[in-house]
This record gives C-alpha cells, structure tokens and sequence, in this order.
C-alpha cells in the first residue's frame, strides 16, 4: 500500500511539474505585489486652515491622505517581440491610507471615529521588458488602463446621528505608468504613478445643523451653485513584484 502511495505521489509531483513548465513555457505568469503610495492631487492635500475641528463631513473629508500600503496581484501573458517581450496584463491593487496624524490625534481626542480611505483600481494595460542589460537585471516599463473603486469609513460619533456621517462608494476613470527592472526571473522592483480619477464625496447617512439630513445639505448646496465636493486622488508608489 505504502509503495502504491509513494508511486501515486511521485506521479502527481511529475504531473504538477509538467504543467508548471507548460504554463512558463506559453508565457502565462501570475504576480503578487507589496505596495507602497504617497498620496497626491486633492487626495494629498491639507485640509483647509479654515477647518480645525472634527468630524471634518464632506467639505474636508478625502483630503490630508497619510502615506499607506497595499497588496495587489496581475495575471499577464508575455510574448518575444524585437529586442524583449511584450506582456499584456490585467491586474487589481487594494491601497489603504487613513488621515493625517494631526487630524487622527483630533479625531482621537474628541472619541470620534476616524476615516481611512481605500482605493481599488482595476487595470489592463501592456508590459515591455527590455533584454537582460546586466548580471540578471532586466528593465521593464508598462503602461495600463481602467477605473478606480474609492472609499470612505464613517467618521464622527457613532452615538450622535448628527455628527456621524458615512459616504458613498464612487468609481472614477483610472491609469497608470511605470518603469523597473527584473531581478532574476521572480522579483521586481519599480516606481508607478497610479492617477486615480476624479471622485464625488456624497453622503449616505449622518445629519447636519437643524435636524437637516447630510443628502439634503448636499442637494441644497447643488441647488446653490455650489456643487457637490470632488476629490483628485493620485498616488506616487514603489511596487516591490513577485512573480512565479
């Protein structure tokens, strides 16, 4: 019995290897990366000096974004063209930031609930890596298309409907450049601008002054000419890739 396990095992292994080697062979490759992001545009900017309490609503919340992290992963299919090969890829990242310290510190002292932000772009877009230059280095740039998924917690006190507002969910038109290099065959490294879009920050619950629903103000002031809040959301990102 025991030998009959250890055939049927040395087969599977033998099997999984073939068809690794097939997969590598046709070009197909799956990567997962670590993400790094400094925020940029409005996404990035300082909340107005104006502006010095909490719970900040909709007319400051999006901005002040902390530096964050992420995780992402992208399927591609590489073929030989001219002096490298070209990959055309589809990929989704998952980047978190929160706010700003100071703000975080005010958010704290006040026993509020403090916002985090996250991002989602879902991307396709083409990979050209260059021949190996140096001792296993091998240069890449790419370029890719899509939308950004963006969202905010609640912030505010739970406890107090008039100062605890939540926010939709909104998709916004989304690209990205980049350029690195290969080490070896299974890590990356490289730098990325990641241009997220332009979203609107609408509420889903929380009261304002009077009683008045946050939806209403907002509707209200869009009546007024004074338009509903938008955010520029932008990342500058080091992406460390591992590819198998």
């Amino acid at each position: 019995m025991k030998k009959i396990v250890y055939t049927l095992c040395l087969a599977a292994l033998f099997l999984g290897y073939s068809a690794a080697a097939q997969t590598q062979e046709s070009g197909l490759r799956h990567s997962i990366y670590l993400n790094g992001n400094i925020p940029t545009g409005d996404f990035g900017s300082s909340v107005s000096s104006g502006h010095s309490t909490v719970p900040l609503t909709y007319e400051e919340i999006g901005k002040d974004a902390s530096l964050g992290f992420g995780l992402g992963y992208r399927v591609s299919y590489a073929f030989p063209i001219g002096l490298g090969t070209v990959a055309p890829f589809a990929g989704i990242d998952i980047l978190w930031n929160t706010i700003d310290g100071k703000w975080a510190d005010l958010y704290s002292d006040a026993y509020y609930t403090c916002p985090t932000y996250f991002n989602v772009p879902l991307l396709a877009g083409i990979n050209y890596t260059y021949e190996e230059v140096w001792d296993n280095i091998t240069p890449f740039g790419e370029f890719g298309v899509g939308t950004d998924f963006f969202w905010m917690t609640p912030e505010g006190d739970g406890n107090n409907d008039s100062y605890y507002f939540g926010y939709k969910a909104t998709f916004a038109f989304s690209w990205m450049v980049g350029a690195g290099a290969y080490f070896g065959k299974y890590v990356s490294a490289g730098l990325y601008y990641y241009g997220m879009g332009k979203h609107t920050v609408d509420y889903t619950s929380g009261t304002l002054d009077d009683n008045v629903t946050a939806r209403t103000q907002v509707q209200t002031n869009t009546a007024a000419g004074m338009g509903r809040q938008q955010r520029t959301v932008g990342s500058l990102m080091l992406r460390v890739g591992f590819h198998f």
